[in-house]
């Protein structure tokens, strides 16, 4: 995975703050993403200030603050009594944020012009966060919770006034919690369905093969084990030691064994296709999605 390079296309120039973040974390919204998102921020050394997390919820609150991050009830709360912002982190259910007049739209009013703002809303293009509070300047960021286990896949979109420093902050920030890559926006649909909803179809197979565990007269616990670690190491062998999946497939199912006989009968069942059209359908989904 790659970092932002200095090269035509992909070097953006400040509008205003230069290369370098500083300045309070404003994490708004702090449930499963922001929470992550907030207590990896607050517990590592980085280019940032200290994390102020925003968000009405009783328990939200109560379970930061136990870990000794500052909860604000409202964005605008947060913006009167903290410092100026280094940068916004959305991590609100888009509905939040395009609500036109709403209480997020106030507080956003509030930011600075020229905070550098991200967000992790599925479905939001960058045209539309600009649009929603055009006076600050948006990197738009699809990942997924298993960057709670610093096994995430983090996908990243800039607009051209984000400078290259900045840029390589944020890469920072979610290569730390696993992979992170800079992508065209417009590749952005396709790819949200592997790696955003991708962790939900590998859950669906782990599932599935417990369950034919299970069929088979082992215990819940142990087979659950078993088809999640299968899913582990096969992830490894991928990722991180660069194996094609067409050869590992090859060096596992040897003639007559028990793997080539499992893959014929996905074969027959149409599995892989299956696979093929989810992801068109996730895709136009995304697609439609980022229309409204």
């Amino acid at each position: 995975m790659r970092e932002p390079k200095k090269s035509a296309g992909t070097v953006r120039r400040s509008g205003g703050m230069g290369s370098e973040i500083s300045g309070p974390v404003f994490v708004v919204g702090g449930g499963q993403m922001g929470g992550v998102l907030a207590r990896h921020l607050s517990g590592h050394d980085g280019p940032f200030g200290p994390v102020r997390v925003v968000d009405p919820g009783v328990e939200v609150q109560k379970s930061l603050k136990g870990e000794g991050i500052d909860v604000f009830p409202t964005l605008a709360e947060a913006a009167k009594k903290a410092d100026r912002p280094g940068l916004v982190l959305l991590a609100v259910k888009p509905g939040v944020f395009l609500h036109p007049g709403g209480e997020l739209a106030s507080g956003l009013s509030l930011i600075p012009p020229g905070t550098l703002a991200l967000s992790v809303m599925a479905g939001v293009s960058l045209e539309r966060l600009r649009a929603g509070a055009s006076g600050l300047r948006w990197v738009r960021a699809m990942t997924n919770l298993a960057l709670s286990a610093g096994r995430g896949m983090t996908l990243l979109a800039a607009g051209p006034d984000v400078a290259h420093g900045e840029q390589s902050a944020l890469y920072g920030v979610f290569a730390g919690m696993g992979r992170a890559l800079w992508l065209p926006e417009e590749s952005f649909d396709a790819a949200t369905a592997l790696a955003g909803s991708g962790p939900g179809i590998l859950a669906l197979v782990a599932e599935a093969l417990a369950d034919g565990g299970v069929r088979e007269g082992l215990s819940r616990e142990t087979a659950t084990l078993l088809s999640s670690w299968a899913l582990y190491g096969t992830g490894a062998l991928l990722a991180d030691k660069g194996i094609l999946p067409e050869a590992l497939k090859s060096r596992v199912a040897s003639p007559a064994g028990t793997t080539i006989e499992g893959l014929a009968v996905l074969e027959r069942l149409g599995v892989r296709g299956a696979l093929i059209e989810a992801v068109r359908s996730m895709t136009e989904r995304s697609r439609t999605l980022s229309r409204y």
